[in-house]
């Protein structure tokens, strides 16, 4: 991305600088994400969520000029383009938006979050198994709605995906933050270890990165790493305001994105009063926080479990180049993993297929069981690796094992291939 060198209102699309601003009032899919992806290469961004090539010809307005530094071949991106015509033929890009049964399975999912939340609340009392139960709809909100929404798959109206894009900011994160770590970041950057956040690597007890320093913390991570799960409903919150008070998110925010900074404040806010304030008033003891516990330790578990599990496992591999000269096919295939099937699917929001959703963020999940066999038939007839679990507990297992393999090893397996890996080699000898 350095070598891009854009301004903080320009954007990259194969090889040609445009006015980001210009470009972002021309995007029927509404301006958040161009204004998101601002000042950065938005390439393989626009080829994954449109599943075609830009089309350069109808926006000349917002063209300013070449980029001196960049040629884009297209030959790069050939064998996805070839993938995406199959698919077409399965689910056209335009019926491939949420079906309007979703809008039911996503009203029942936040009503019924709602009404445990004022349940609660009009009777002061915040009963264990309450609260947990309110937190595994929170994640279930994240997994099936949030996510779905901020990716932009409900609708090809902007205002829709806005709105059921909130749920983040109900249960407590930022959905701005998240565009930018996830849509920005982890998307196109998939296990990369210097732009990834996702295994970014500053934690002190686990080592997610072939950067970090091997330590003898890190020997049973395998482990503890399930017990540090149990906290990171609260890291979420914790992001998200610390995040947006310092707007970045491992990289600095795109500065078109300071309209949308004031609402995400009063979002934070509204959840803190909500959930650390209120239930002291309402119930003063020392035994709510100890009662509300359960609400973030399910929700993040829950929630963070089959993030990880899909892109830490045996036979993934870290990159240490995911920039637009690249395939973004096999860059995501190689990264990623898929587990079950269809009943997964339905409860966890698609999450389960993460292959086929890098390949097709814009995609609703609703549609991933039916794809799924085209993309692993079209890997199978070009050689391209497809890492398919039957079973969580194989995932888990294979998770595990790689888990270990980062504890105990200077260079694990997943990094072998990486530069990197040679210069780990030669500090040590």
């Amino acid at each position: 991305m350095s070598a891009t060198k854009l301004a903080a209102d320009q954007i990259l699309v194969e090889g040609k600088v445009y006015s980001s601003t210009k470009l972002a009032d021309l995007h029927p899919g509404g301006p958040l994400f161009l204004r998101a992806f601002s000042g950065r290469d938005a390439t393989q961004a626009f080829l994954s969520y449109h599943r075609r090539t830009f089309p350069h010809s109808r926006v000349k307005e917002a063209f300013e000029h070449h980029h001196p530094d960049v040629v884009y071949d297209p030959a790069t991106n050939a064998d996805y383009l070839e993938l995406c015509e199959r698919i077409d033929k399965v689910i056209p890009r335009m019926k491939s938006f949420a079906p309007w049964s979703y809008f039911i399975k996503a009203t029942l999912i936040w009503s019924t979050a709602i009404g445990l939340e004022i349940h609660m609340h009009y009777n002061a009392r915040y009963p264990w198994f309450e609260t947990a139960l309110l937190g595994f709809f929170f994640a279930l909100m994240g997994l099936n709605v949030q996510h779905d929404a901020n990716h932009g798959s409900l609708s090809r109206k902007p205002w829709v995906n806005r709105f059921w894009g909130l749920a983040q900011n109900w249960y407590g994160g930022s959905s701005v933050s998240w565009i930018h770590q996830h849509v920005v970041q982890h998307h196109i950057h998939t296990n990369d270890v210097f732009l990834d956040p996702d295994i970014e690597g500053k934690s002190p007890i686990l080592r997610l990165n072939p950067n970090q320093p091997l330590l003898k913390a890190y020997a049973f991570q395998h482990v503890h790493y399930f017990l540090l799960i149990l906290v990171f409903g609260y890291n979420i919150i914790y992001q998200a305001v610390t995040t947006v008070l310092e707007f970045a998110n491992k990289a600095p925010f795109s500065v078109l994105l300071r309209p949308y900074i004031l609402g995400e404040h009063i979002w934070n806010v509204f959840f803190v009063v909500r959930w650390f304030l209120l239930p002291m008033v309402l119930a003063p003891s020392l035994w709510t926080p100890l009662t509300i516990m359960p609400m973030f330790m399910v929700f993040g578990t829950y929630l963070s479990f089959f993030f990880h599990i899909s892109h830490n496992f045996d036979g993934v591999e870290q990159l240490e180049d995911t920039s637009s000269k690249n395939s973004f096919l096999y860059n995501q295939l190689i990264t990623s993993s898929n587990v079950c099937g269809a009943k997964l699917c339905f409860l966890n929001g698609g999450l389960n297929y993460q292959i086929e959703h890098h390949l097709f963020p814009r995609m609703h999940h609703s549609h991933y069981p039916t794809v799924a066999p085209h993309v692993r038939n079209f890997c199978e007839e070009k050689g391209l690796p497809y890492h398919h679990f039957p079973t969580i507990r194989e995932n888990l297992s294979s998770c595990i094992n790689h888990l270990s393999d980062f504890g105990r090893k200077e260079v694990p397996r997943a990094a072998e291939k990486l530069d990197i890996a040679k210069r780990i080699v030669r500090n040590i000898s």
